[in-house]
C-alpha cells in the first residue's frame, strides 16, 4: 500500500513524540498524547495504514498502555528507525 499524507504526518508525529520522551524525565504526558495517537491509528484507521505502520502503532499502544497503567515506563528509541522508514518511504 502507498504510504498516504495521514501516514507520513502520524509517523512525524510520532517520531516527535518518541524524541521528546526519550529525554524527558517526565514521560505520562508524552505517553498520553503517544497512546491517543496509537490508538487512533490501530482501531481507527488500519484500514487506511501499512503493514509497518500498524505493527509500530500497536507496539507502541501495547507500552504506553502498560506504562499509563501502573508499569514501568519502557525505552521508546527502538521505534526511532522505524518511523523514519515510514517517513522516508
Amino acid at each position: 500500500m502507498v504510504k498516504n499524507d495521514y501516514e507520513k504526518k502520524t509517523a512525524k508525529q510520532m517520531l516527535s513524540l518518541v524524541e521528546q520522551y526519550i529525554k524527558s524525565s517526565d514521560k505520562k504526558p508524552l505517553a498520553e498524547k503517544l497512546n491517543k495517537i496509537a490508538d487512533d491509528v490501530y482501531y481507527k484507521r488500519k484500514d487506511s495504514v501499512s503493514q509497518r505502520m500498524i505493527d509500530v502503532a500497536l507496539a507502541l499502544h501495547s507500552f504506553t498502555k502498560a506504562a499509563l497503567s501502573g508499569g514501568r515506563f519502557q525505552d521508546l528509541e527502538e521505534f526511532v528507525p522505524d518511523l523514519k522508514e515510514i517517513i522516508g518511504d
